[in-house]
């Protein structure tokens, strides 16, 4: 958990890029990036872009190389949280990226051309899919009666789906926050040559009271996720929810549904007793 997803993705991409030589890519590869779980130090958005950008390298690497013509990268979050909207609190984003994909204008500009579909599937619904592309037994009784996501895919993709994506980059520093104090160590990811800058981390002078309330959230970060970097969703939700809310509104704004910006000390919920088993 404490290591940013850049290198984790550059990690794989020296893999990859091997086993695309050599002809040894295998059938099928997991990849974690765990930066959206936003455990820091960097700030909740800051995680979240570092998630993003990853996400987007590994697509931009897989779709300029010569596997790119029969590969499917499907994407699902760990779960939606608490996350809840005008449809249910367990709905989650789920993508899958293949020349195989239905696109609204093949020629027209990316990403205008992406097709959302919302027919109702779960994660079972995306391991049956890419158990039928590979000739995969179900593993068990769940995954057997599934469906699999035939709604997104076309046996006839027109020549212009082949073509390779490209990743935009960050638009925030991927260390922000990680100055505020208290901070936990983190690896750190040194940017390749050549790569896009960032701007550097600036942060707007602040009244007396939102500087109190971002100490007291900083100080109850550190505490709530020490120790817990190998370990995905081991704090309290409610906590975390008003944290990464304040952290990205800068402690102005109220959480959804309430008045006032609260102080971390509202927030003494126990931890989970019990691990999360479906990371």
């Amino acid at each position: 958990m404490g290591i940013p997803d850049q290198f984790r993705f550059d990690v794989w991409s020296e893999i990859f890029a091997n086993d695309v030589a050599n002809g040894t890519v295998p059938q099928l590869e997991f990849m974690w990036i765990s930066s959206d779980h936003t455990g820091g130090p960097p700030t909740a958005q800051a995680m979240q872009a570092d998630n993003d950008l990853a996400l987007g390298r590994y697509v931009n690497a897989i779709s300029n190389s010569s596997i790119w013509s029969s590969s499917a990268i499907f994407v699902e979050e760990d779960d939606a949280q608490n996350g809840v909207d005008h449809v249910d609190g367990h709905r989650s984003p789920g993508y899958i990226i293949s020349p195989y994909v239905i696109q609204a204008n093949s020629d027209g500009p990316r990403p205008q051309n992406i097709v959302e579909d919302s027919t109702f599937y779960t994660q079972v619904n995306m391991t049956r899919t890419i158990e039928q592309i590979l000739g995969i037994k179900p593993m068990n009784q769940f995954d057997l009666v599934a469906s699999p996501m035939r709604t997104l895919f076309t046996d006839y993709p027109p020549p212009a789906n082949f073509n390779p994506w490209t990743n935009v980059p960050e638009q925030i520093a991927l260390n922000t926050g990680v100055n505020q104090s208290p901070t936990q160590p983190i690896p750190s990811c040194p940017r390749k040559p050549g790569a896009p800058g960032v701007k550097a981390q600036s942060i707007s002078t602040e009244s007396p009271a939102v500087r109190v309330l971002r100490a007291g959230w900083m100080a109850k970060k550190a505490k709530i996720f020490a120790g817990k970097q190998h370990t995905p969703d081991a704090e309290d939700s409610d906590t975390v929810n008003h944290l990464n809310w304040y952290e990205a509104t800068g402690f102005t704004r109220p959480y959804p549904g309430e008045k006032t910006v609260r102080p971390a000390s509202d927030f003494n919920r126990a931890a989970p007793a019990k691990a999360d088993l479906d990371d």
